[in-house]
């Protein structure tokens, strides 16, 4: 097992009074854009504490809190994207089940249409009573209604 280091405690600042935070609330709000732009772009809570300097539940605050600045307008063009993105990765999980040649393949494809589809309803604000929706339907009766190239029967 590799020892760690014990971690340095953050310098104080002269001051502040014992337990104050080392940022006030501009450098807080400039490192929460920083860290959010990092986040924008794909990069995972846990590397982007590792390249900072800060643990994944700090980074996690600078998210919210960063979300928490933006101006409406800015939120609804990332809900946008967002909902353009899952959108896109919806469409490729339907080509992908309709390519699928074995049974696992296809289940995978139907579970992941069906998680897409509930971050799209969550993105929204919807409450979606069960993973099973319209489109998973679909899926399930193109399941069954092709043959399965292993054991060569031709569905229900």
């Amino acid at each position: 097992m590799v020892e760690r280091k014990p971690s340095k405690p953050k310098p104080r600042k002269p001051d502040a009074p014992l337990g104050a935070g080392t940022l006030n609330p501009a450098e807080l709000d400039a490192q929460a854009e920083e860290v959010y732009a990092l986040h924008k772009k794909g990069h995972p809570a846990i590397a982007i504490g590792r390249a900072m300097g800060l643990t994944k539940d700090t980074v996690d605050r600078r998210i919210a809190r960063a979300r928490k600045n933006l101006s409406s307008d800015s939120a609804d063009d990332l809900r946008a994207d967002r909902a353009s993105s899952l959108g896109d990765m919806i469409r490729e999980a339907h080509e992908n089940l309709e390519n699928a040649e074995t049974v696992a393949e296809r289940n995978a494809c139907v579970r992941t249409i069906a998680d897409l589809n509930m971050k799209v309803a969550k993105l929204l604000g919807l409450e979606m009573p069960a993973k099973v929706t319209l489109e998973l339907e679909k899926a399930l009766e193109l399941i069954h209604a092709q043959a399965d190239p292993v054991w060569g029967d031709g569905g229900l």
